[in-house]
């Protein structure tokens, strides 16, 4: 899909992130009478590609939307069934390539044979990488056999939502279970069955599947919910215990070794015991093959960026909330006044799927103040759209444009305070001429930040 400015078409699936875990995304540019893959963010402002040695920006490009398919590939060799993206001047064909230009990154760049590696644009520089990935045809992606090369995709369930999130894998069977808010409640006897995909266990080489679970308390004794999970019949736990009673979620993870997946199809059963005498409650089973840790994680706060926009039933109507500077981040606490003068103040819970907080009309005592997620997406219409400045070295410097809604519709913001899952915040105050505050970005100090209506 075209786009331009660093703009990122709703929906668009990224496919590589920087070290501190900024997504990027797969385009590609015109440039010297070719067509070039080139990576994209919003803080780029642009489309950046590499040619004669350096990093180039490119204002107009277009973004892969899909998912695709990856193969693993080194030296400069193309897999036969990969997409021909782009090409050069004189038609040779190019091809999507990826790779960690640094540690902790996941870059997109271009291969053809004759490089003798990947070209990954990093750090102005173009470096070429030995080993990297191949962006392959789409219908490569045939499920159920061997593909030889092929990288696992994300593979996750995450319960704290209805129907639950899911990548790469399919829930194909539930016995005494029950969607609960923000997870699976599985009563005793009861398991959740799910099936997911492995190309080539060979490039998997040894899969991590982790859970993240409790065992209900009953009134204040620990609670007893032995776990079971059976990986293509085959146990990896048998009558877990749980720790810590029931008080809080715990994250347990099993290593299974390349031999114990199946090329194509496997299944994970998850069970409670028959002598249970309290819920299991599964929030969420993430499936990482050993190159990629924490990559379901990753895709599913991905996800979670591309639809910023959350609606929340609440005691005082329904509560929108977006806060995007483009910056692609997850918030973690909001606050505001609203022209009535009534104040809130509220913090998220596991996946936004709930908030909890306070709210206090003119004149009267704080009450609690609960918020349940009945909807979320990639765009708000009644959002307002500033310009905006930011102050530092004693001058203002142009930044990005700045989208909101927040608060109950109707009720215009005084003030708004806010706080994202990095640690970047800001604060700032509203007039009839747009707005002026601070915003701090996490390990900084806080500079100027103002805005007029776009």
């Amino acid at each position: 899909m075209a786009a331009h400015g660093g703009r990122i078409p709703p929906g668009a699936v990224p496919h590589g992130y920087e070290t501190d875990g900024e997504p990027l995304w797969v385009g590609r540019v015109r440039m010297y009478g070719g067509v070039h893959p080139a990576k994209v963010r919003p803080a780029f402002g642009a489309a950046q590609a590499t040619w004669g040695g350096k990093e180039v920006a490119v204002d107009e490009y277009e973004i892969l939307m899909d998912r695709g398919v990856w193969g693993i590939a080194s030296g400069g060799a193309v897999p036969a069934d990969a997409y021909p993206a782009g090409r050069e001047t004189d038609g040779e064909p190019l091809y999507v390539a990826r790779a960690a230009a640094a540690p902790g990154t996941l870059h997109p760049g271009k291969v053809r044979p004759a490089f003798g590696a990947a070209n990954i644009g990093y750090d102005n520089d173009e470096h070429p990488i030995l080993s990297y990935e191949v962006l392959l045809h789409p219908s490569s992606a045939a499920p159920g056999v061997r593909r030889p090369g092929v990288a696992m995709e994300p593979t996750y369930a995450d319960f704290g939502a209805e129907p639950p999130r899911a990548g790469n894998l399919t829930i194909i069977g539930v016995e005494r279970s029950a969607a609960a808010g923000d997870h699976l409640a599985i009563g005793d006897g009861g398991f959740v069955e799910l099936e997911f995909d492995v190309p080539d266990p060979a490039v998997a080489r040894e899969a991590c599947v982790a859970l993240r679970a409790l065992a209900s308390m009953l009134f204040d004794e620990p609670g007893y919910a032995p776990l079971t999970v059976r990986l293509n019949d085959r146990p990896l736990a048998e009558r877990l215990r749980i720790p810590n009673g029931g008080g809080l979620p715990q994250r347990v993870a099993f290593a299974v070794p390349a031999e114990d997946l199946l090329a194509g199809r496997n299944t994970l059963r998850i069970e409670n015991a028959g002598d249970a005498r309290s819920m299991l409650w599964l929030y969420r089973v993430t499936i990482d093959p050993m190159h990629a840790h924490d990559q379901a994680n990753l895709a599913l706060e991905r996800q979670a960026i591309a639809e910023p926009v959350l609606r929340y039933a609440t005691a005082a109507g329904d509560v929108t909330i977006v806060i995007d500077r483009g910056e692609q981040a997850v918030l973690d606490q909001v606050s505001w006044a609203d022209a009535s003068g009534t104040e809130y103040a509220i913090t998220f819970e596991q996946q936004q799927a709930a908030f909890y907080g306070w709210r206090r009309q003119p004149g009267e005592r704080p009450q609690e103040f609960r918020g349940r997620l009945v909807g979320r997406g990639s765009v708000a219409e009644q959002a307002r759209h500033f310009t905006t400045e930011e102050g530092w070295s004693g001058g203002w410097h142009r930044s990005g444009d700045l989208r909101l809604a927040v608060g109950v519709p109707g009720h215009p913001v005084s003030r708004l305070s806010w706080r994202d899952g990095r640690g970047n915040n800001g604060t700032v105050a509203f007039g009839d001429d747009g707005f002026l505050g601070t915003y701090q970005r996490a390990g900084e100090g806080p500079i100027g930040y103002r805005g007029r209506p776009a």
